[in-house]
């Protein structure tokens, strides 16, 4: 394994900050006649609150809404001057509220956000950690509850439950590498989740990604999500502190 990728983070979420503001353009100039106020409960659902917030202050944002006092003053202290409020305090209708909607996640008022426009800013990927060869009806991890169709290669990923990876997500979740999406082998381990890619060659530290822009072949945030049952806010602001989080 080179130094370059020893020394790259195992997991990573990058933002990137120009879909966040075109977003927001679209969202903005869909409700010119509200207040602009930029939803960051859930630490901007998973996407880092100081971050947005600091990147949004040139976006002539009226207001920051977050979920507690706490969330107001780490704020503060982050050097953001635009008023964080809490939801309690605001006495506009909630419609007017910019919600997960801008980061490109699905929500019960849009369902579908691509179909407005509206696209994923987050990418959340890991590397490899190991890869195995097996024969067909292999049985992989716990309760073998996923068996391999035919001989194939796994490849061990540095993702888990412990990262906010659902522990199901074998049940239909699939993760892109080497330019298409292959099936998630298993049930997902407190640290890694096992990648099952076929003919495909990968090594240790190759890159995969679980969910990001879907114009790129990744699978969306809102597909990933659908196939766990959740909303991708749910996903979204699941994941956990090891991940490392980039802006662009």
């Amino acid at each position: 394994m080179s130094a370059a990728i020893r020394s790259s983070p195992p997991r990573r979420a990058v933002i990137s900050l120009d879909v966040l503001r075109g977003n927001a353009r679209i969202l903005f100039d869909a409700n010119s006649a509200s207040p602009r106020v930029v939803d960051l409960r859930g630490d901007a659902y998973g996407h880092g609150a100081l971050a947005i917030a600091s990147a949004f202050e040139r976006e002539q944002v009226d207001a920051f809404l977050v979920s507690d006092e706490a969330s107001a003053r780490a704020l503060r202290e982050g050097g953001v001057a635009t008023p964080a409020v809490l939801g309690a305090q605001l006495s506009h209708d909630k419609s007017t509220v910019l919600g997960p909607e801008l980061f490109g996640l699905d929500s019960p008022a849009v369902p579908d956000p691509r179909a407005q426009g509206l696209l994923p800013a987050l990418t959340l990927s890991a590397r490899v950690f190991s890869t195995k060869k097996v024969g067909a009806d292999e049985g992989v991890s716990y309760g073998y509850v996923y068996r391999t169709l035919r001989a194939t290669t796994l490849a061990m990923v540095c993702l888990g439950y412990s990262d906010g990876v659902d522990r199901h997500a074998c049940e239909g979740g699939r993760a892109w590498f080497a330019g298409s999406s292959h099936p998630i082998a298993g049930r997902v381990a407190m640290d890694v989740f096992m990648l099952d890619v076929g003919d495909s060659v990968v090594s240790p530290g190759d890159e995969v990604v679980l969910f990001g822009d879907e114009s790129q072949g990744f699978p969306s945030p809102v597909s990933w999500a659908a196939t766990l049952g959740k909303t991708a806010a749910e996903v979204t602001a699941s994941l956990g502190d090891r991940i490392v989080r980039s802006y662009r």
